[in-house]
């Protein structure tokens, strides 16, 4: 995509989109109202996209979802869930898979519709949007460091170190994943399958309630 605004306004945005607009968002407290703010974001970020000959078809490019492509991201998801039950395990073994066992039909709720409607748009902006948008000013080999400190930092609005530090990781592997297969869907399966697994091991809590107990 090219891009007409100049370096130097980009990175302005850059800081004021990425870096204070969460920053000031969590002092408000939006709670409820998270998803809709999602949306909304991931519609400008797409009329943004529009004029610069964005086409959905090629950007979600769901050949990529192919055997090589689900190797690579179970062969890495497998270790790391592994490593979430432990820490869960640890931190609060009490909710150790709670929402499944005691609130099945919720849980499920979670499973078909936390993928439509939050890591869909969540993926429009962190990768469609942000890895377009700002190429210009950011040299690529460090585009994944950033674009996952992005997506680690905008979780400031759940108000706790977990949901910031998760996320910078998953951010990392999902613009991994992006550039790698050039597929909104390669990235959008792999960000559903670790907030589901998220939702289900029992760490849902600091990324929807957004506290820390």
């Amino acid at each position: 995509m090219k891009c007409f605004v100049s370096s130097h306004w980009l990175k302005i945005e850059l800081v004021l989109v990425f870096g204070i607009l969460p920053a000031v968002i969590s002092v408000i407290k939006p709670r409820g109202f998270t998803v809709i703010i999602i949306w909304i974001v991931s519609a400008i970020t797409w009329r943004a996209l529009k004029p610069h000959g964005y086409r959905w078809r090629k950007e979600w490019n769901f050949a990529a979802l192919n055997k090589a492509s689900m190797t690579t991201i179970f062969k890495r998801f497998v270790p790391n869930a592994i490593a979430t039950l432990i820490f869960t395990w640890i931190l609060i073994p009490e909710h150790l898979f709670s929402l499944p066992l005691e609130h099945p039909l919720m849980w499920l709720m979670v499973m078909t519709l936390y993928p439509l409607l939050s890591v869909i748009p969540q993926e429009i902006i962190f990768r469609s949007f942000f890895l377009k948008r700002y190429a210009p000013i950011i040299p690529d080999h460090r585009m994944r460091l950033v674009n996952a400190a992005a997506f680690g930092w905008v979780h400031i609005l759940m108000q706790n170190w977990i949901a910031i530090v998760f996320s910078a990781i998953g951010g990392w592997m999902f613009s991994d994943t992006y550039k790698k297969n050039k597929s909104l869907a390669a990235a959008s399966f792999e960000h559903a399958l670790y907030g589901c697994f998220i939702f289900t091991v029992g760490l849902g809590m600091y990324f929807y309630h957004g506290h820390v107990k």
